[in-house]
């Protein structure tokens, strides 16, 4: 094993407290989705010894996992194998669409407000989280907004919460008042959403990551082991930040942003990593039916199609 990789894996554990319900969604949603999206309890917890945490730490992850409806388990004789619920396919879909994507959206000056004031009280905190979920924020008492939400993505929420009949949304612009000057947006986008804090974490994460790439770029012979840590703390952290992103339109953002260097830093390094991974992510998971099937073509599409 590389020495100073091994260094940089204890410092990327060191960087904030470890969540183990995080650390197993990482592994389930960057190495198992797409492999059938089941594993052995005994293969986790192999491969989270690695990272320095026991079998316990596994356990109760994967018991919060299993309560909140992420994962289900199955006991075989005296084997436990979990795998992603039928109801948590589309989270694990919709969060990688969002961390393995690249470039930024378009947009069409168009906001989509949505009014919860007929919202049932006690189903209303629910769908905050959701829309939040989705990038809205709360511009008002019982009113979030985004600019140009995603139709499709709002439409399923609103059928899967059975609230189509509860919630009015509206589509509206910021006409041109001849005021002398441009609509204030920059400052309504700052006072609603936490741009500030999220631009901060984006600054630490490229100052964690970026002497990573030219360790990978300059070492020879990649160990699996070691690869499959650095590309599962990678994305860990990168998650973390991103699905806090509301990846709100480049013309709304400060001046500088840091999140499209973030993205170029991730898609780099996981370009440099994933084969290398994939050895003992294979190694070492197995299913109830032998080892972990190969991934499937919509793996190979992360970050604008791997290098392969």
């Amino acid at each position: 094993m590389d020495s100073r990789l091994s260094h940089f894996i204890q410092q990327a554990l060191d960087y904030e407290t470890v969540s183990g319900t995080s650390l197993i969604m990482t592994i389930f949603g960057d190495s198992l989705a797409h492999r059938g999206g089941g594993v052995s309890l005994a293969s986790l917890i192999e491969l989270v010894a690695g990272f320095g945490f026991g079998e316990r730490f596994v356990r109760t992850s994967v018991f919060r996992l299993a309560k909140n409806d992420w994962l289900s388990s199955e006991r075989i004789g005296r084997l436990s194998f979990y795998r992603v619920t039928d109801s948590s396919v589309h989270r694990f879909r919709q969060a990688e669409a969002r961390i393995y994507g690249i470039g930024q959206r378009d947009w069409d000056g168009q906001w989509d407000l949505v009014l919860l004031s007929s919202v049932e009280l006690e189903a209303k905190a629910q769908l905050r989280k959701e829309l939040e979920w989705l990038g809205c924020a709360g511009i008002a008492p019982n009113l979030m907004a985004y600019p140009g939400l995603d139709q499709g993505k709002l439409r399923q929420l609103l059928l899967d919460l059975d609230m189509a009949e509860q919630v009015v949304v509206f589509r509206a612009q910021t006409p041109d008042l001849s005021l002398g000057v441009a609509p204030p947006l920059p400052r309504m986008v700052s006072v609603n959403w936490p741009l500030e804090d999220i631009s901060q974490r984006y600054h630490e994460f490229l100052a964690l990551y970026r002497p990573l790439l030219p360790l990978l770029e300059d070492g020879a012979g990649l160990d699996p082991a070691q690869a499959f840590q650095l590309r599962t703390l990678l994305i860990y952290h990168y998650r973390r930040v991103l699905l806090k992103d509301p990846n709100l339109p480049i013309g709304l953002l400060p001046a500088g942003w840091p999140g499209a260097a973030a993205q170029t830093l991730c898609a780099n390094i996981y370009n440099l990593l994933y084969r290398a991974a994939d050895e003992h992510l294979w190694a070492t998971g197995r299913t109830a039916e032998g080892p972990l099937p190969p991934a499937g073509p919509a793996f190979y599409r992360r970050f604008g199609g791997l290098r392969q």
